[in-house]
């Protein structure tokens, strides 16, 4: 991470957690760019949907395009044409095309930064607490144990 606003938004808890729901989506899958691609497309297409409910199919798309500019400094190859415009093919669809031609490792690398990216975006409109719950009710199993432990840390 590159400058404090970046650290700002994609914090610790918010790293792990991104790579605690990519490895829930990808488990089984072999670890390749293609896999990994639509891993990441489809963790963006059912944080779309959930969030699309509460902020709207705008602003979820204006807080990935916000979380993807402010990732570009680290992921040159990141721009705004990764951001689905419509939905005919899905929110997601565009971050899959982006993504599939990157290394492994990169692809991981990018979901986890924009996944918290993301997230600590929504944690500065919405508050902490309202952005945890909203994640938990997308990923119950996957980020509860982890919600918890941050509670009794507090």
């Amino acid at each position: 991470m590159s400058d404090s606003s970046e650290t700002r938004y994609a914090t610790a808890r918010l790293r792990h957690a991104a790579m605690r729901v990519l490895a829930q989506e990808t488990s089984g899958d072999p670890a390749t760019s293609e896999n990994l691609a639509a891993a990441s497309a489809r963790l963006l297409e059912t944080l779309s949907k959930r969030l699309g409910q509460v902020i709207g199919p705008a602003g979820v798309q204006a807080i990935f395009l916000r979380a993807v500019t402010l990732r570009k400094s680290e992921f040159a190859f990141l721009d705004e044409r990764m951001v689905a415009r419509d939905d005919r093919d899905g929110v997601a669809e565009s971050l899959r095309t982006g993504l599939k031609g990157q290394k492994p490792d990169v692809i991981r690398d990018v979901a986890v930064a924009l996944f918290a990216t993301f997230a600590g975006l929504l944690a500065n409109v919405i508050g902490d607490r309202l952005t945890w719950s909203l994640l938990q009710q997308i990923w119950p199993d996957t980020l509860r144990a982890l919600h918890d432990s941050q509670e009794t840390d507090e």
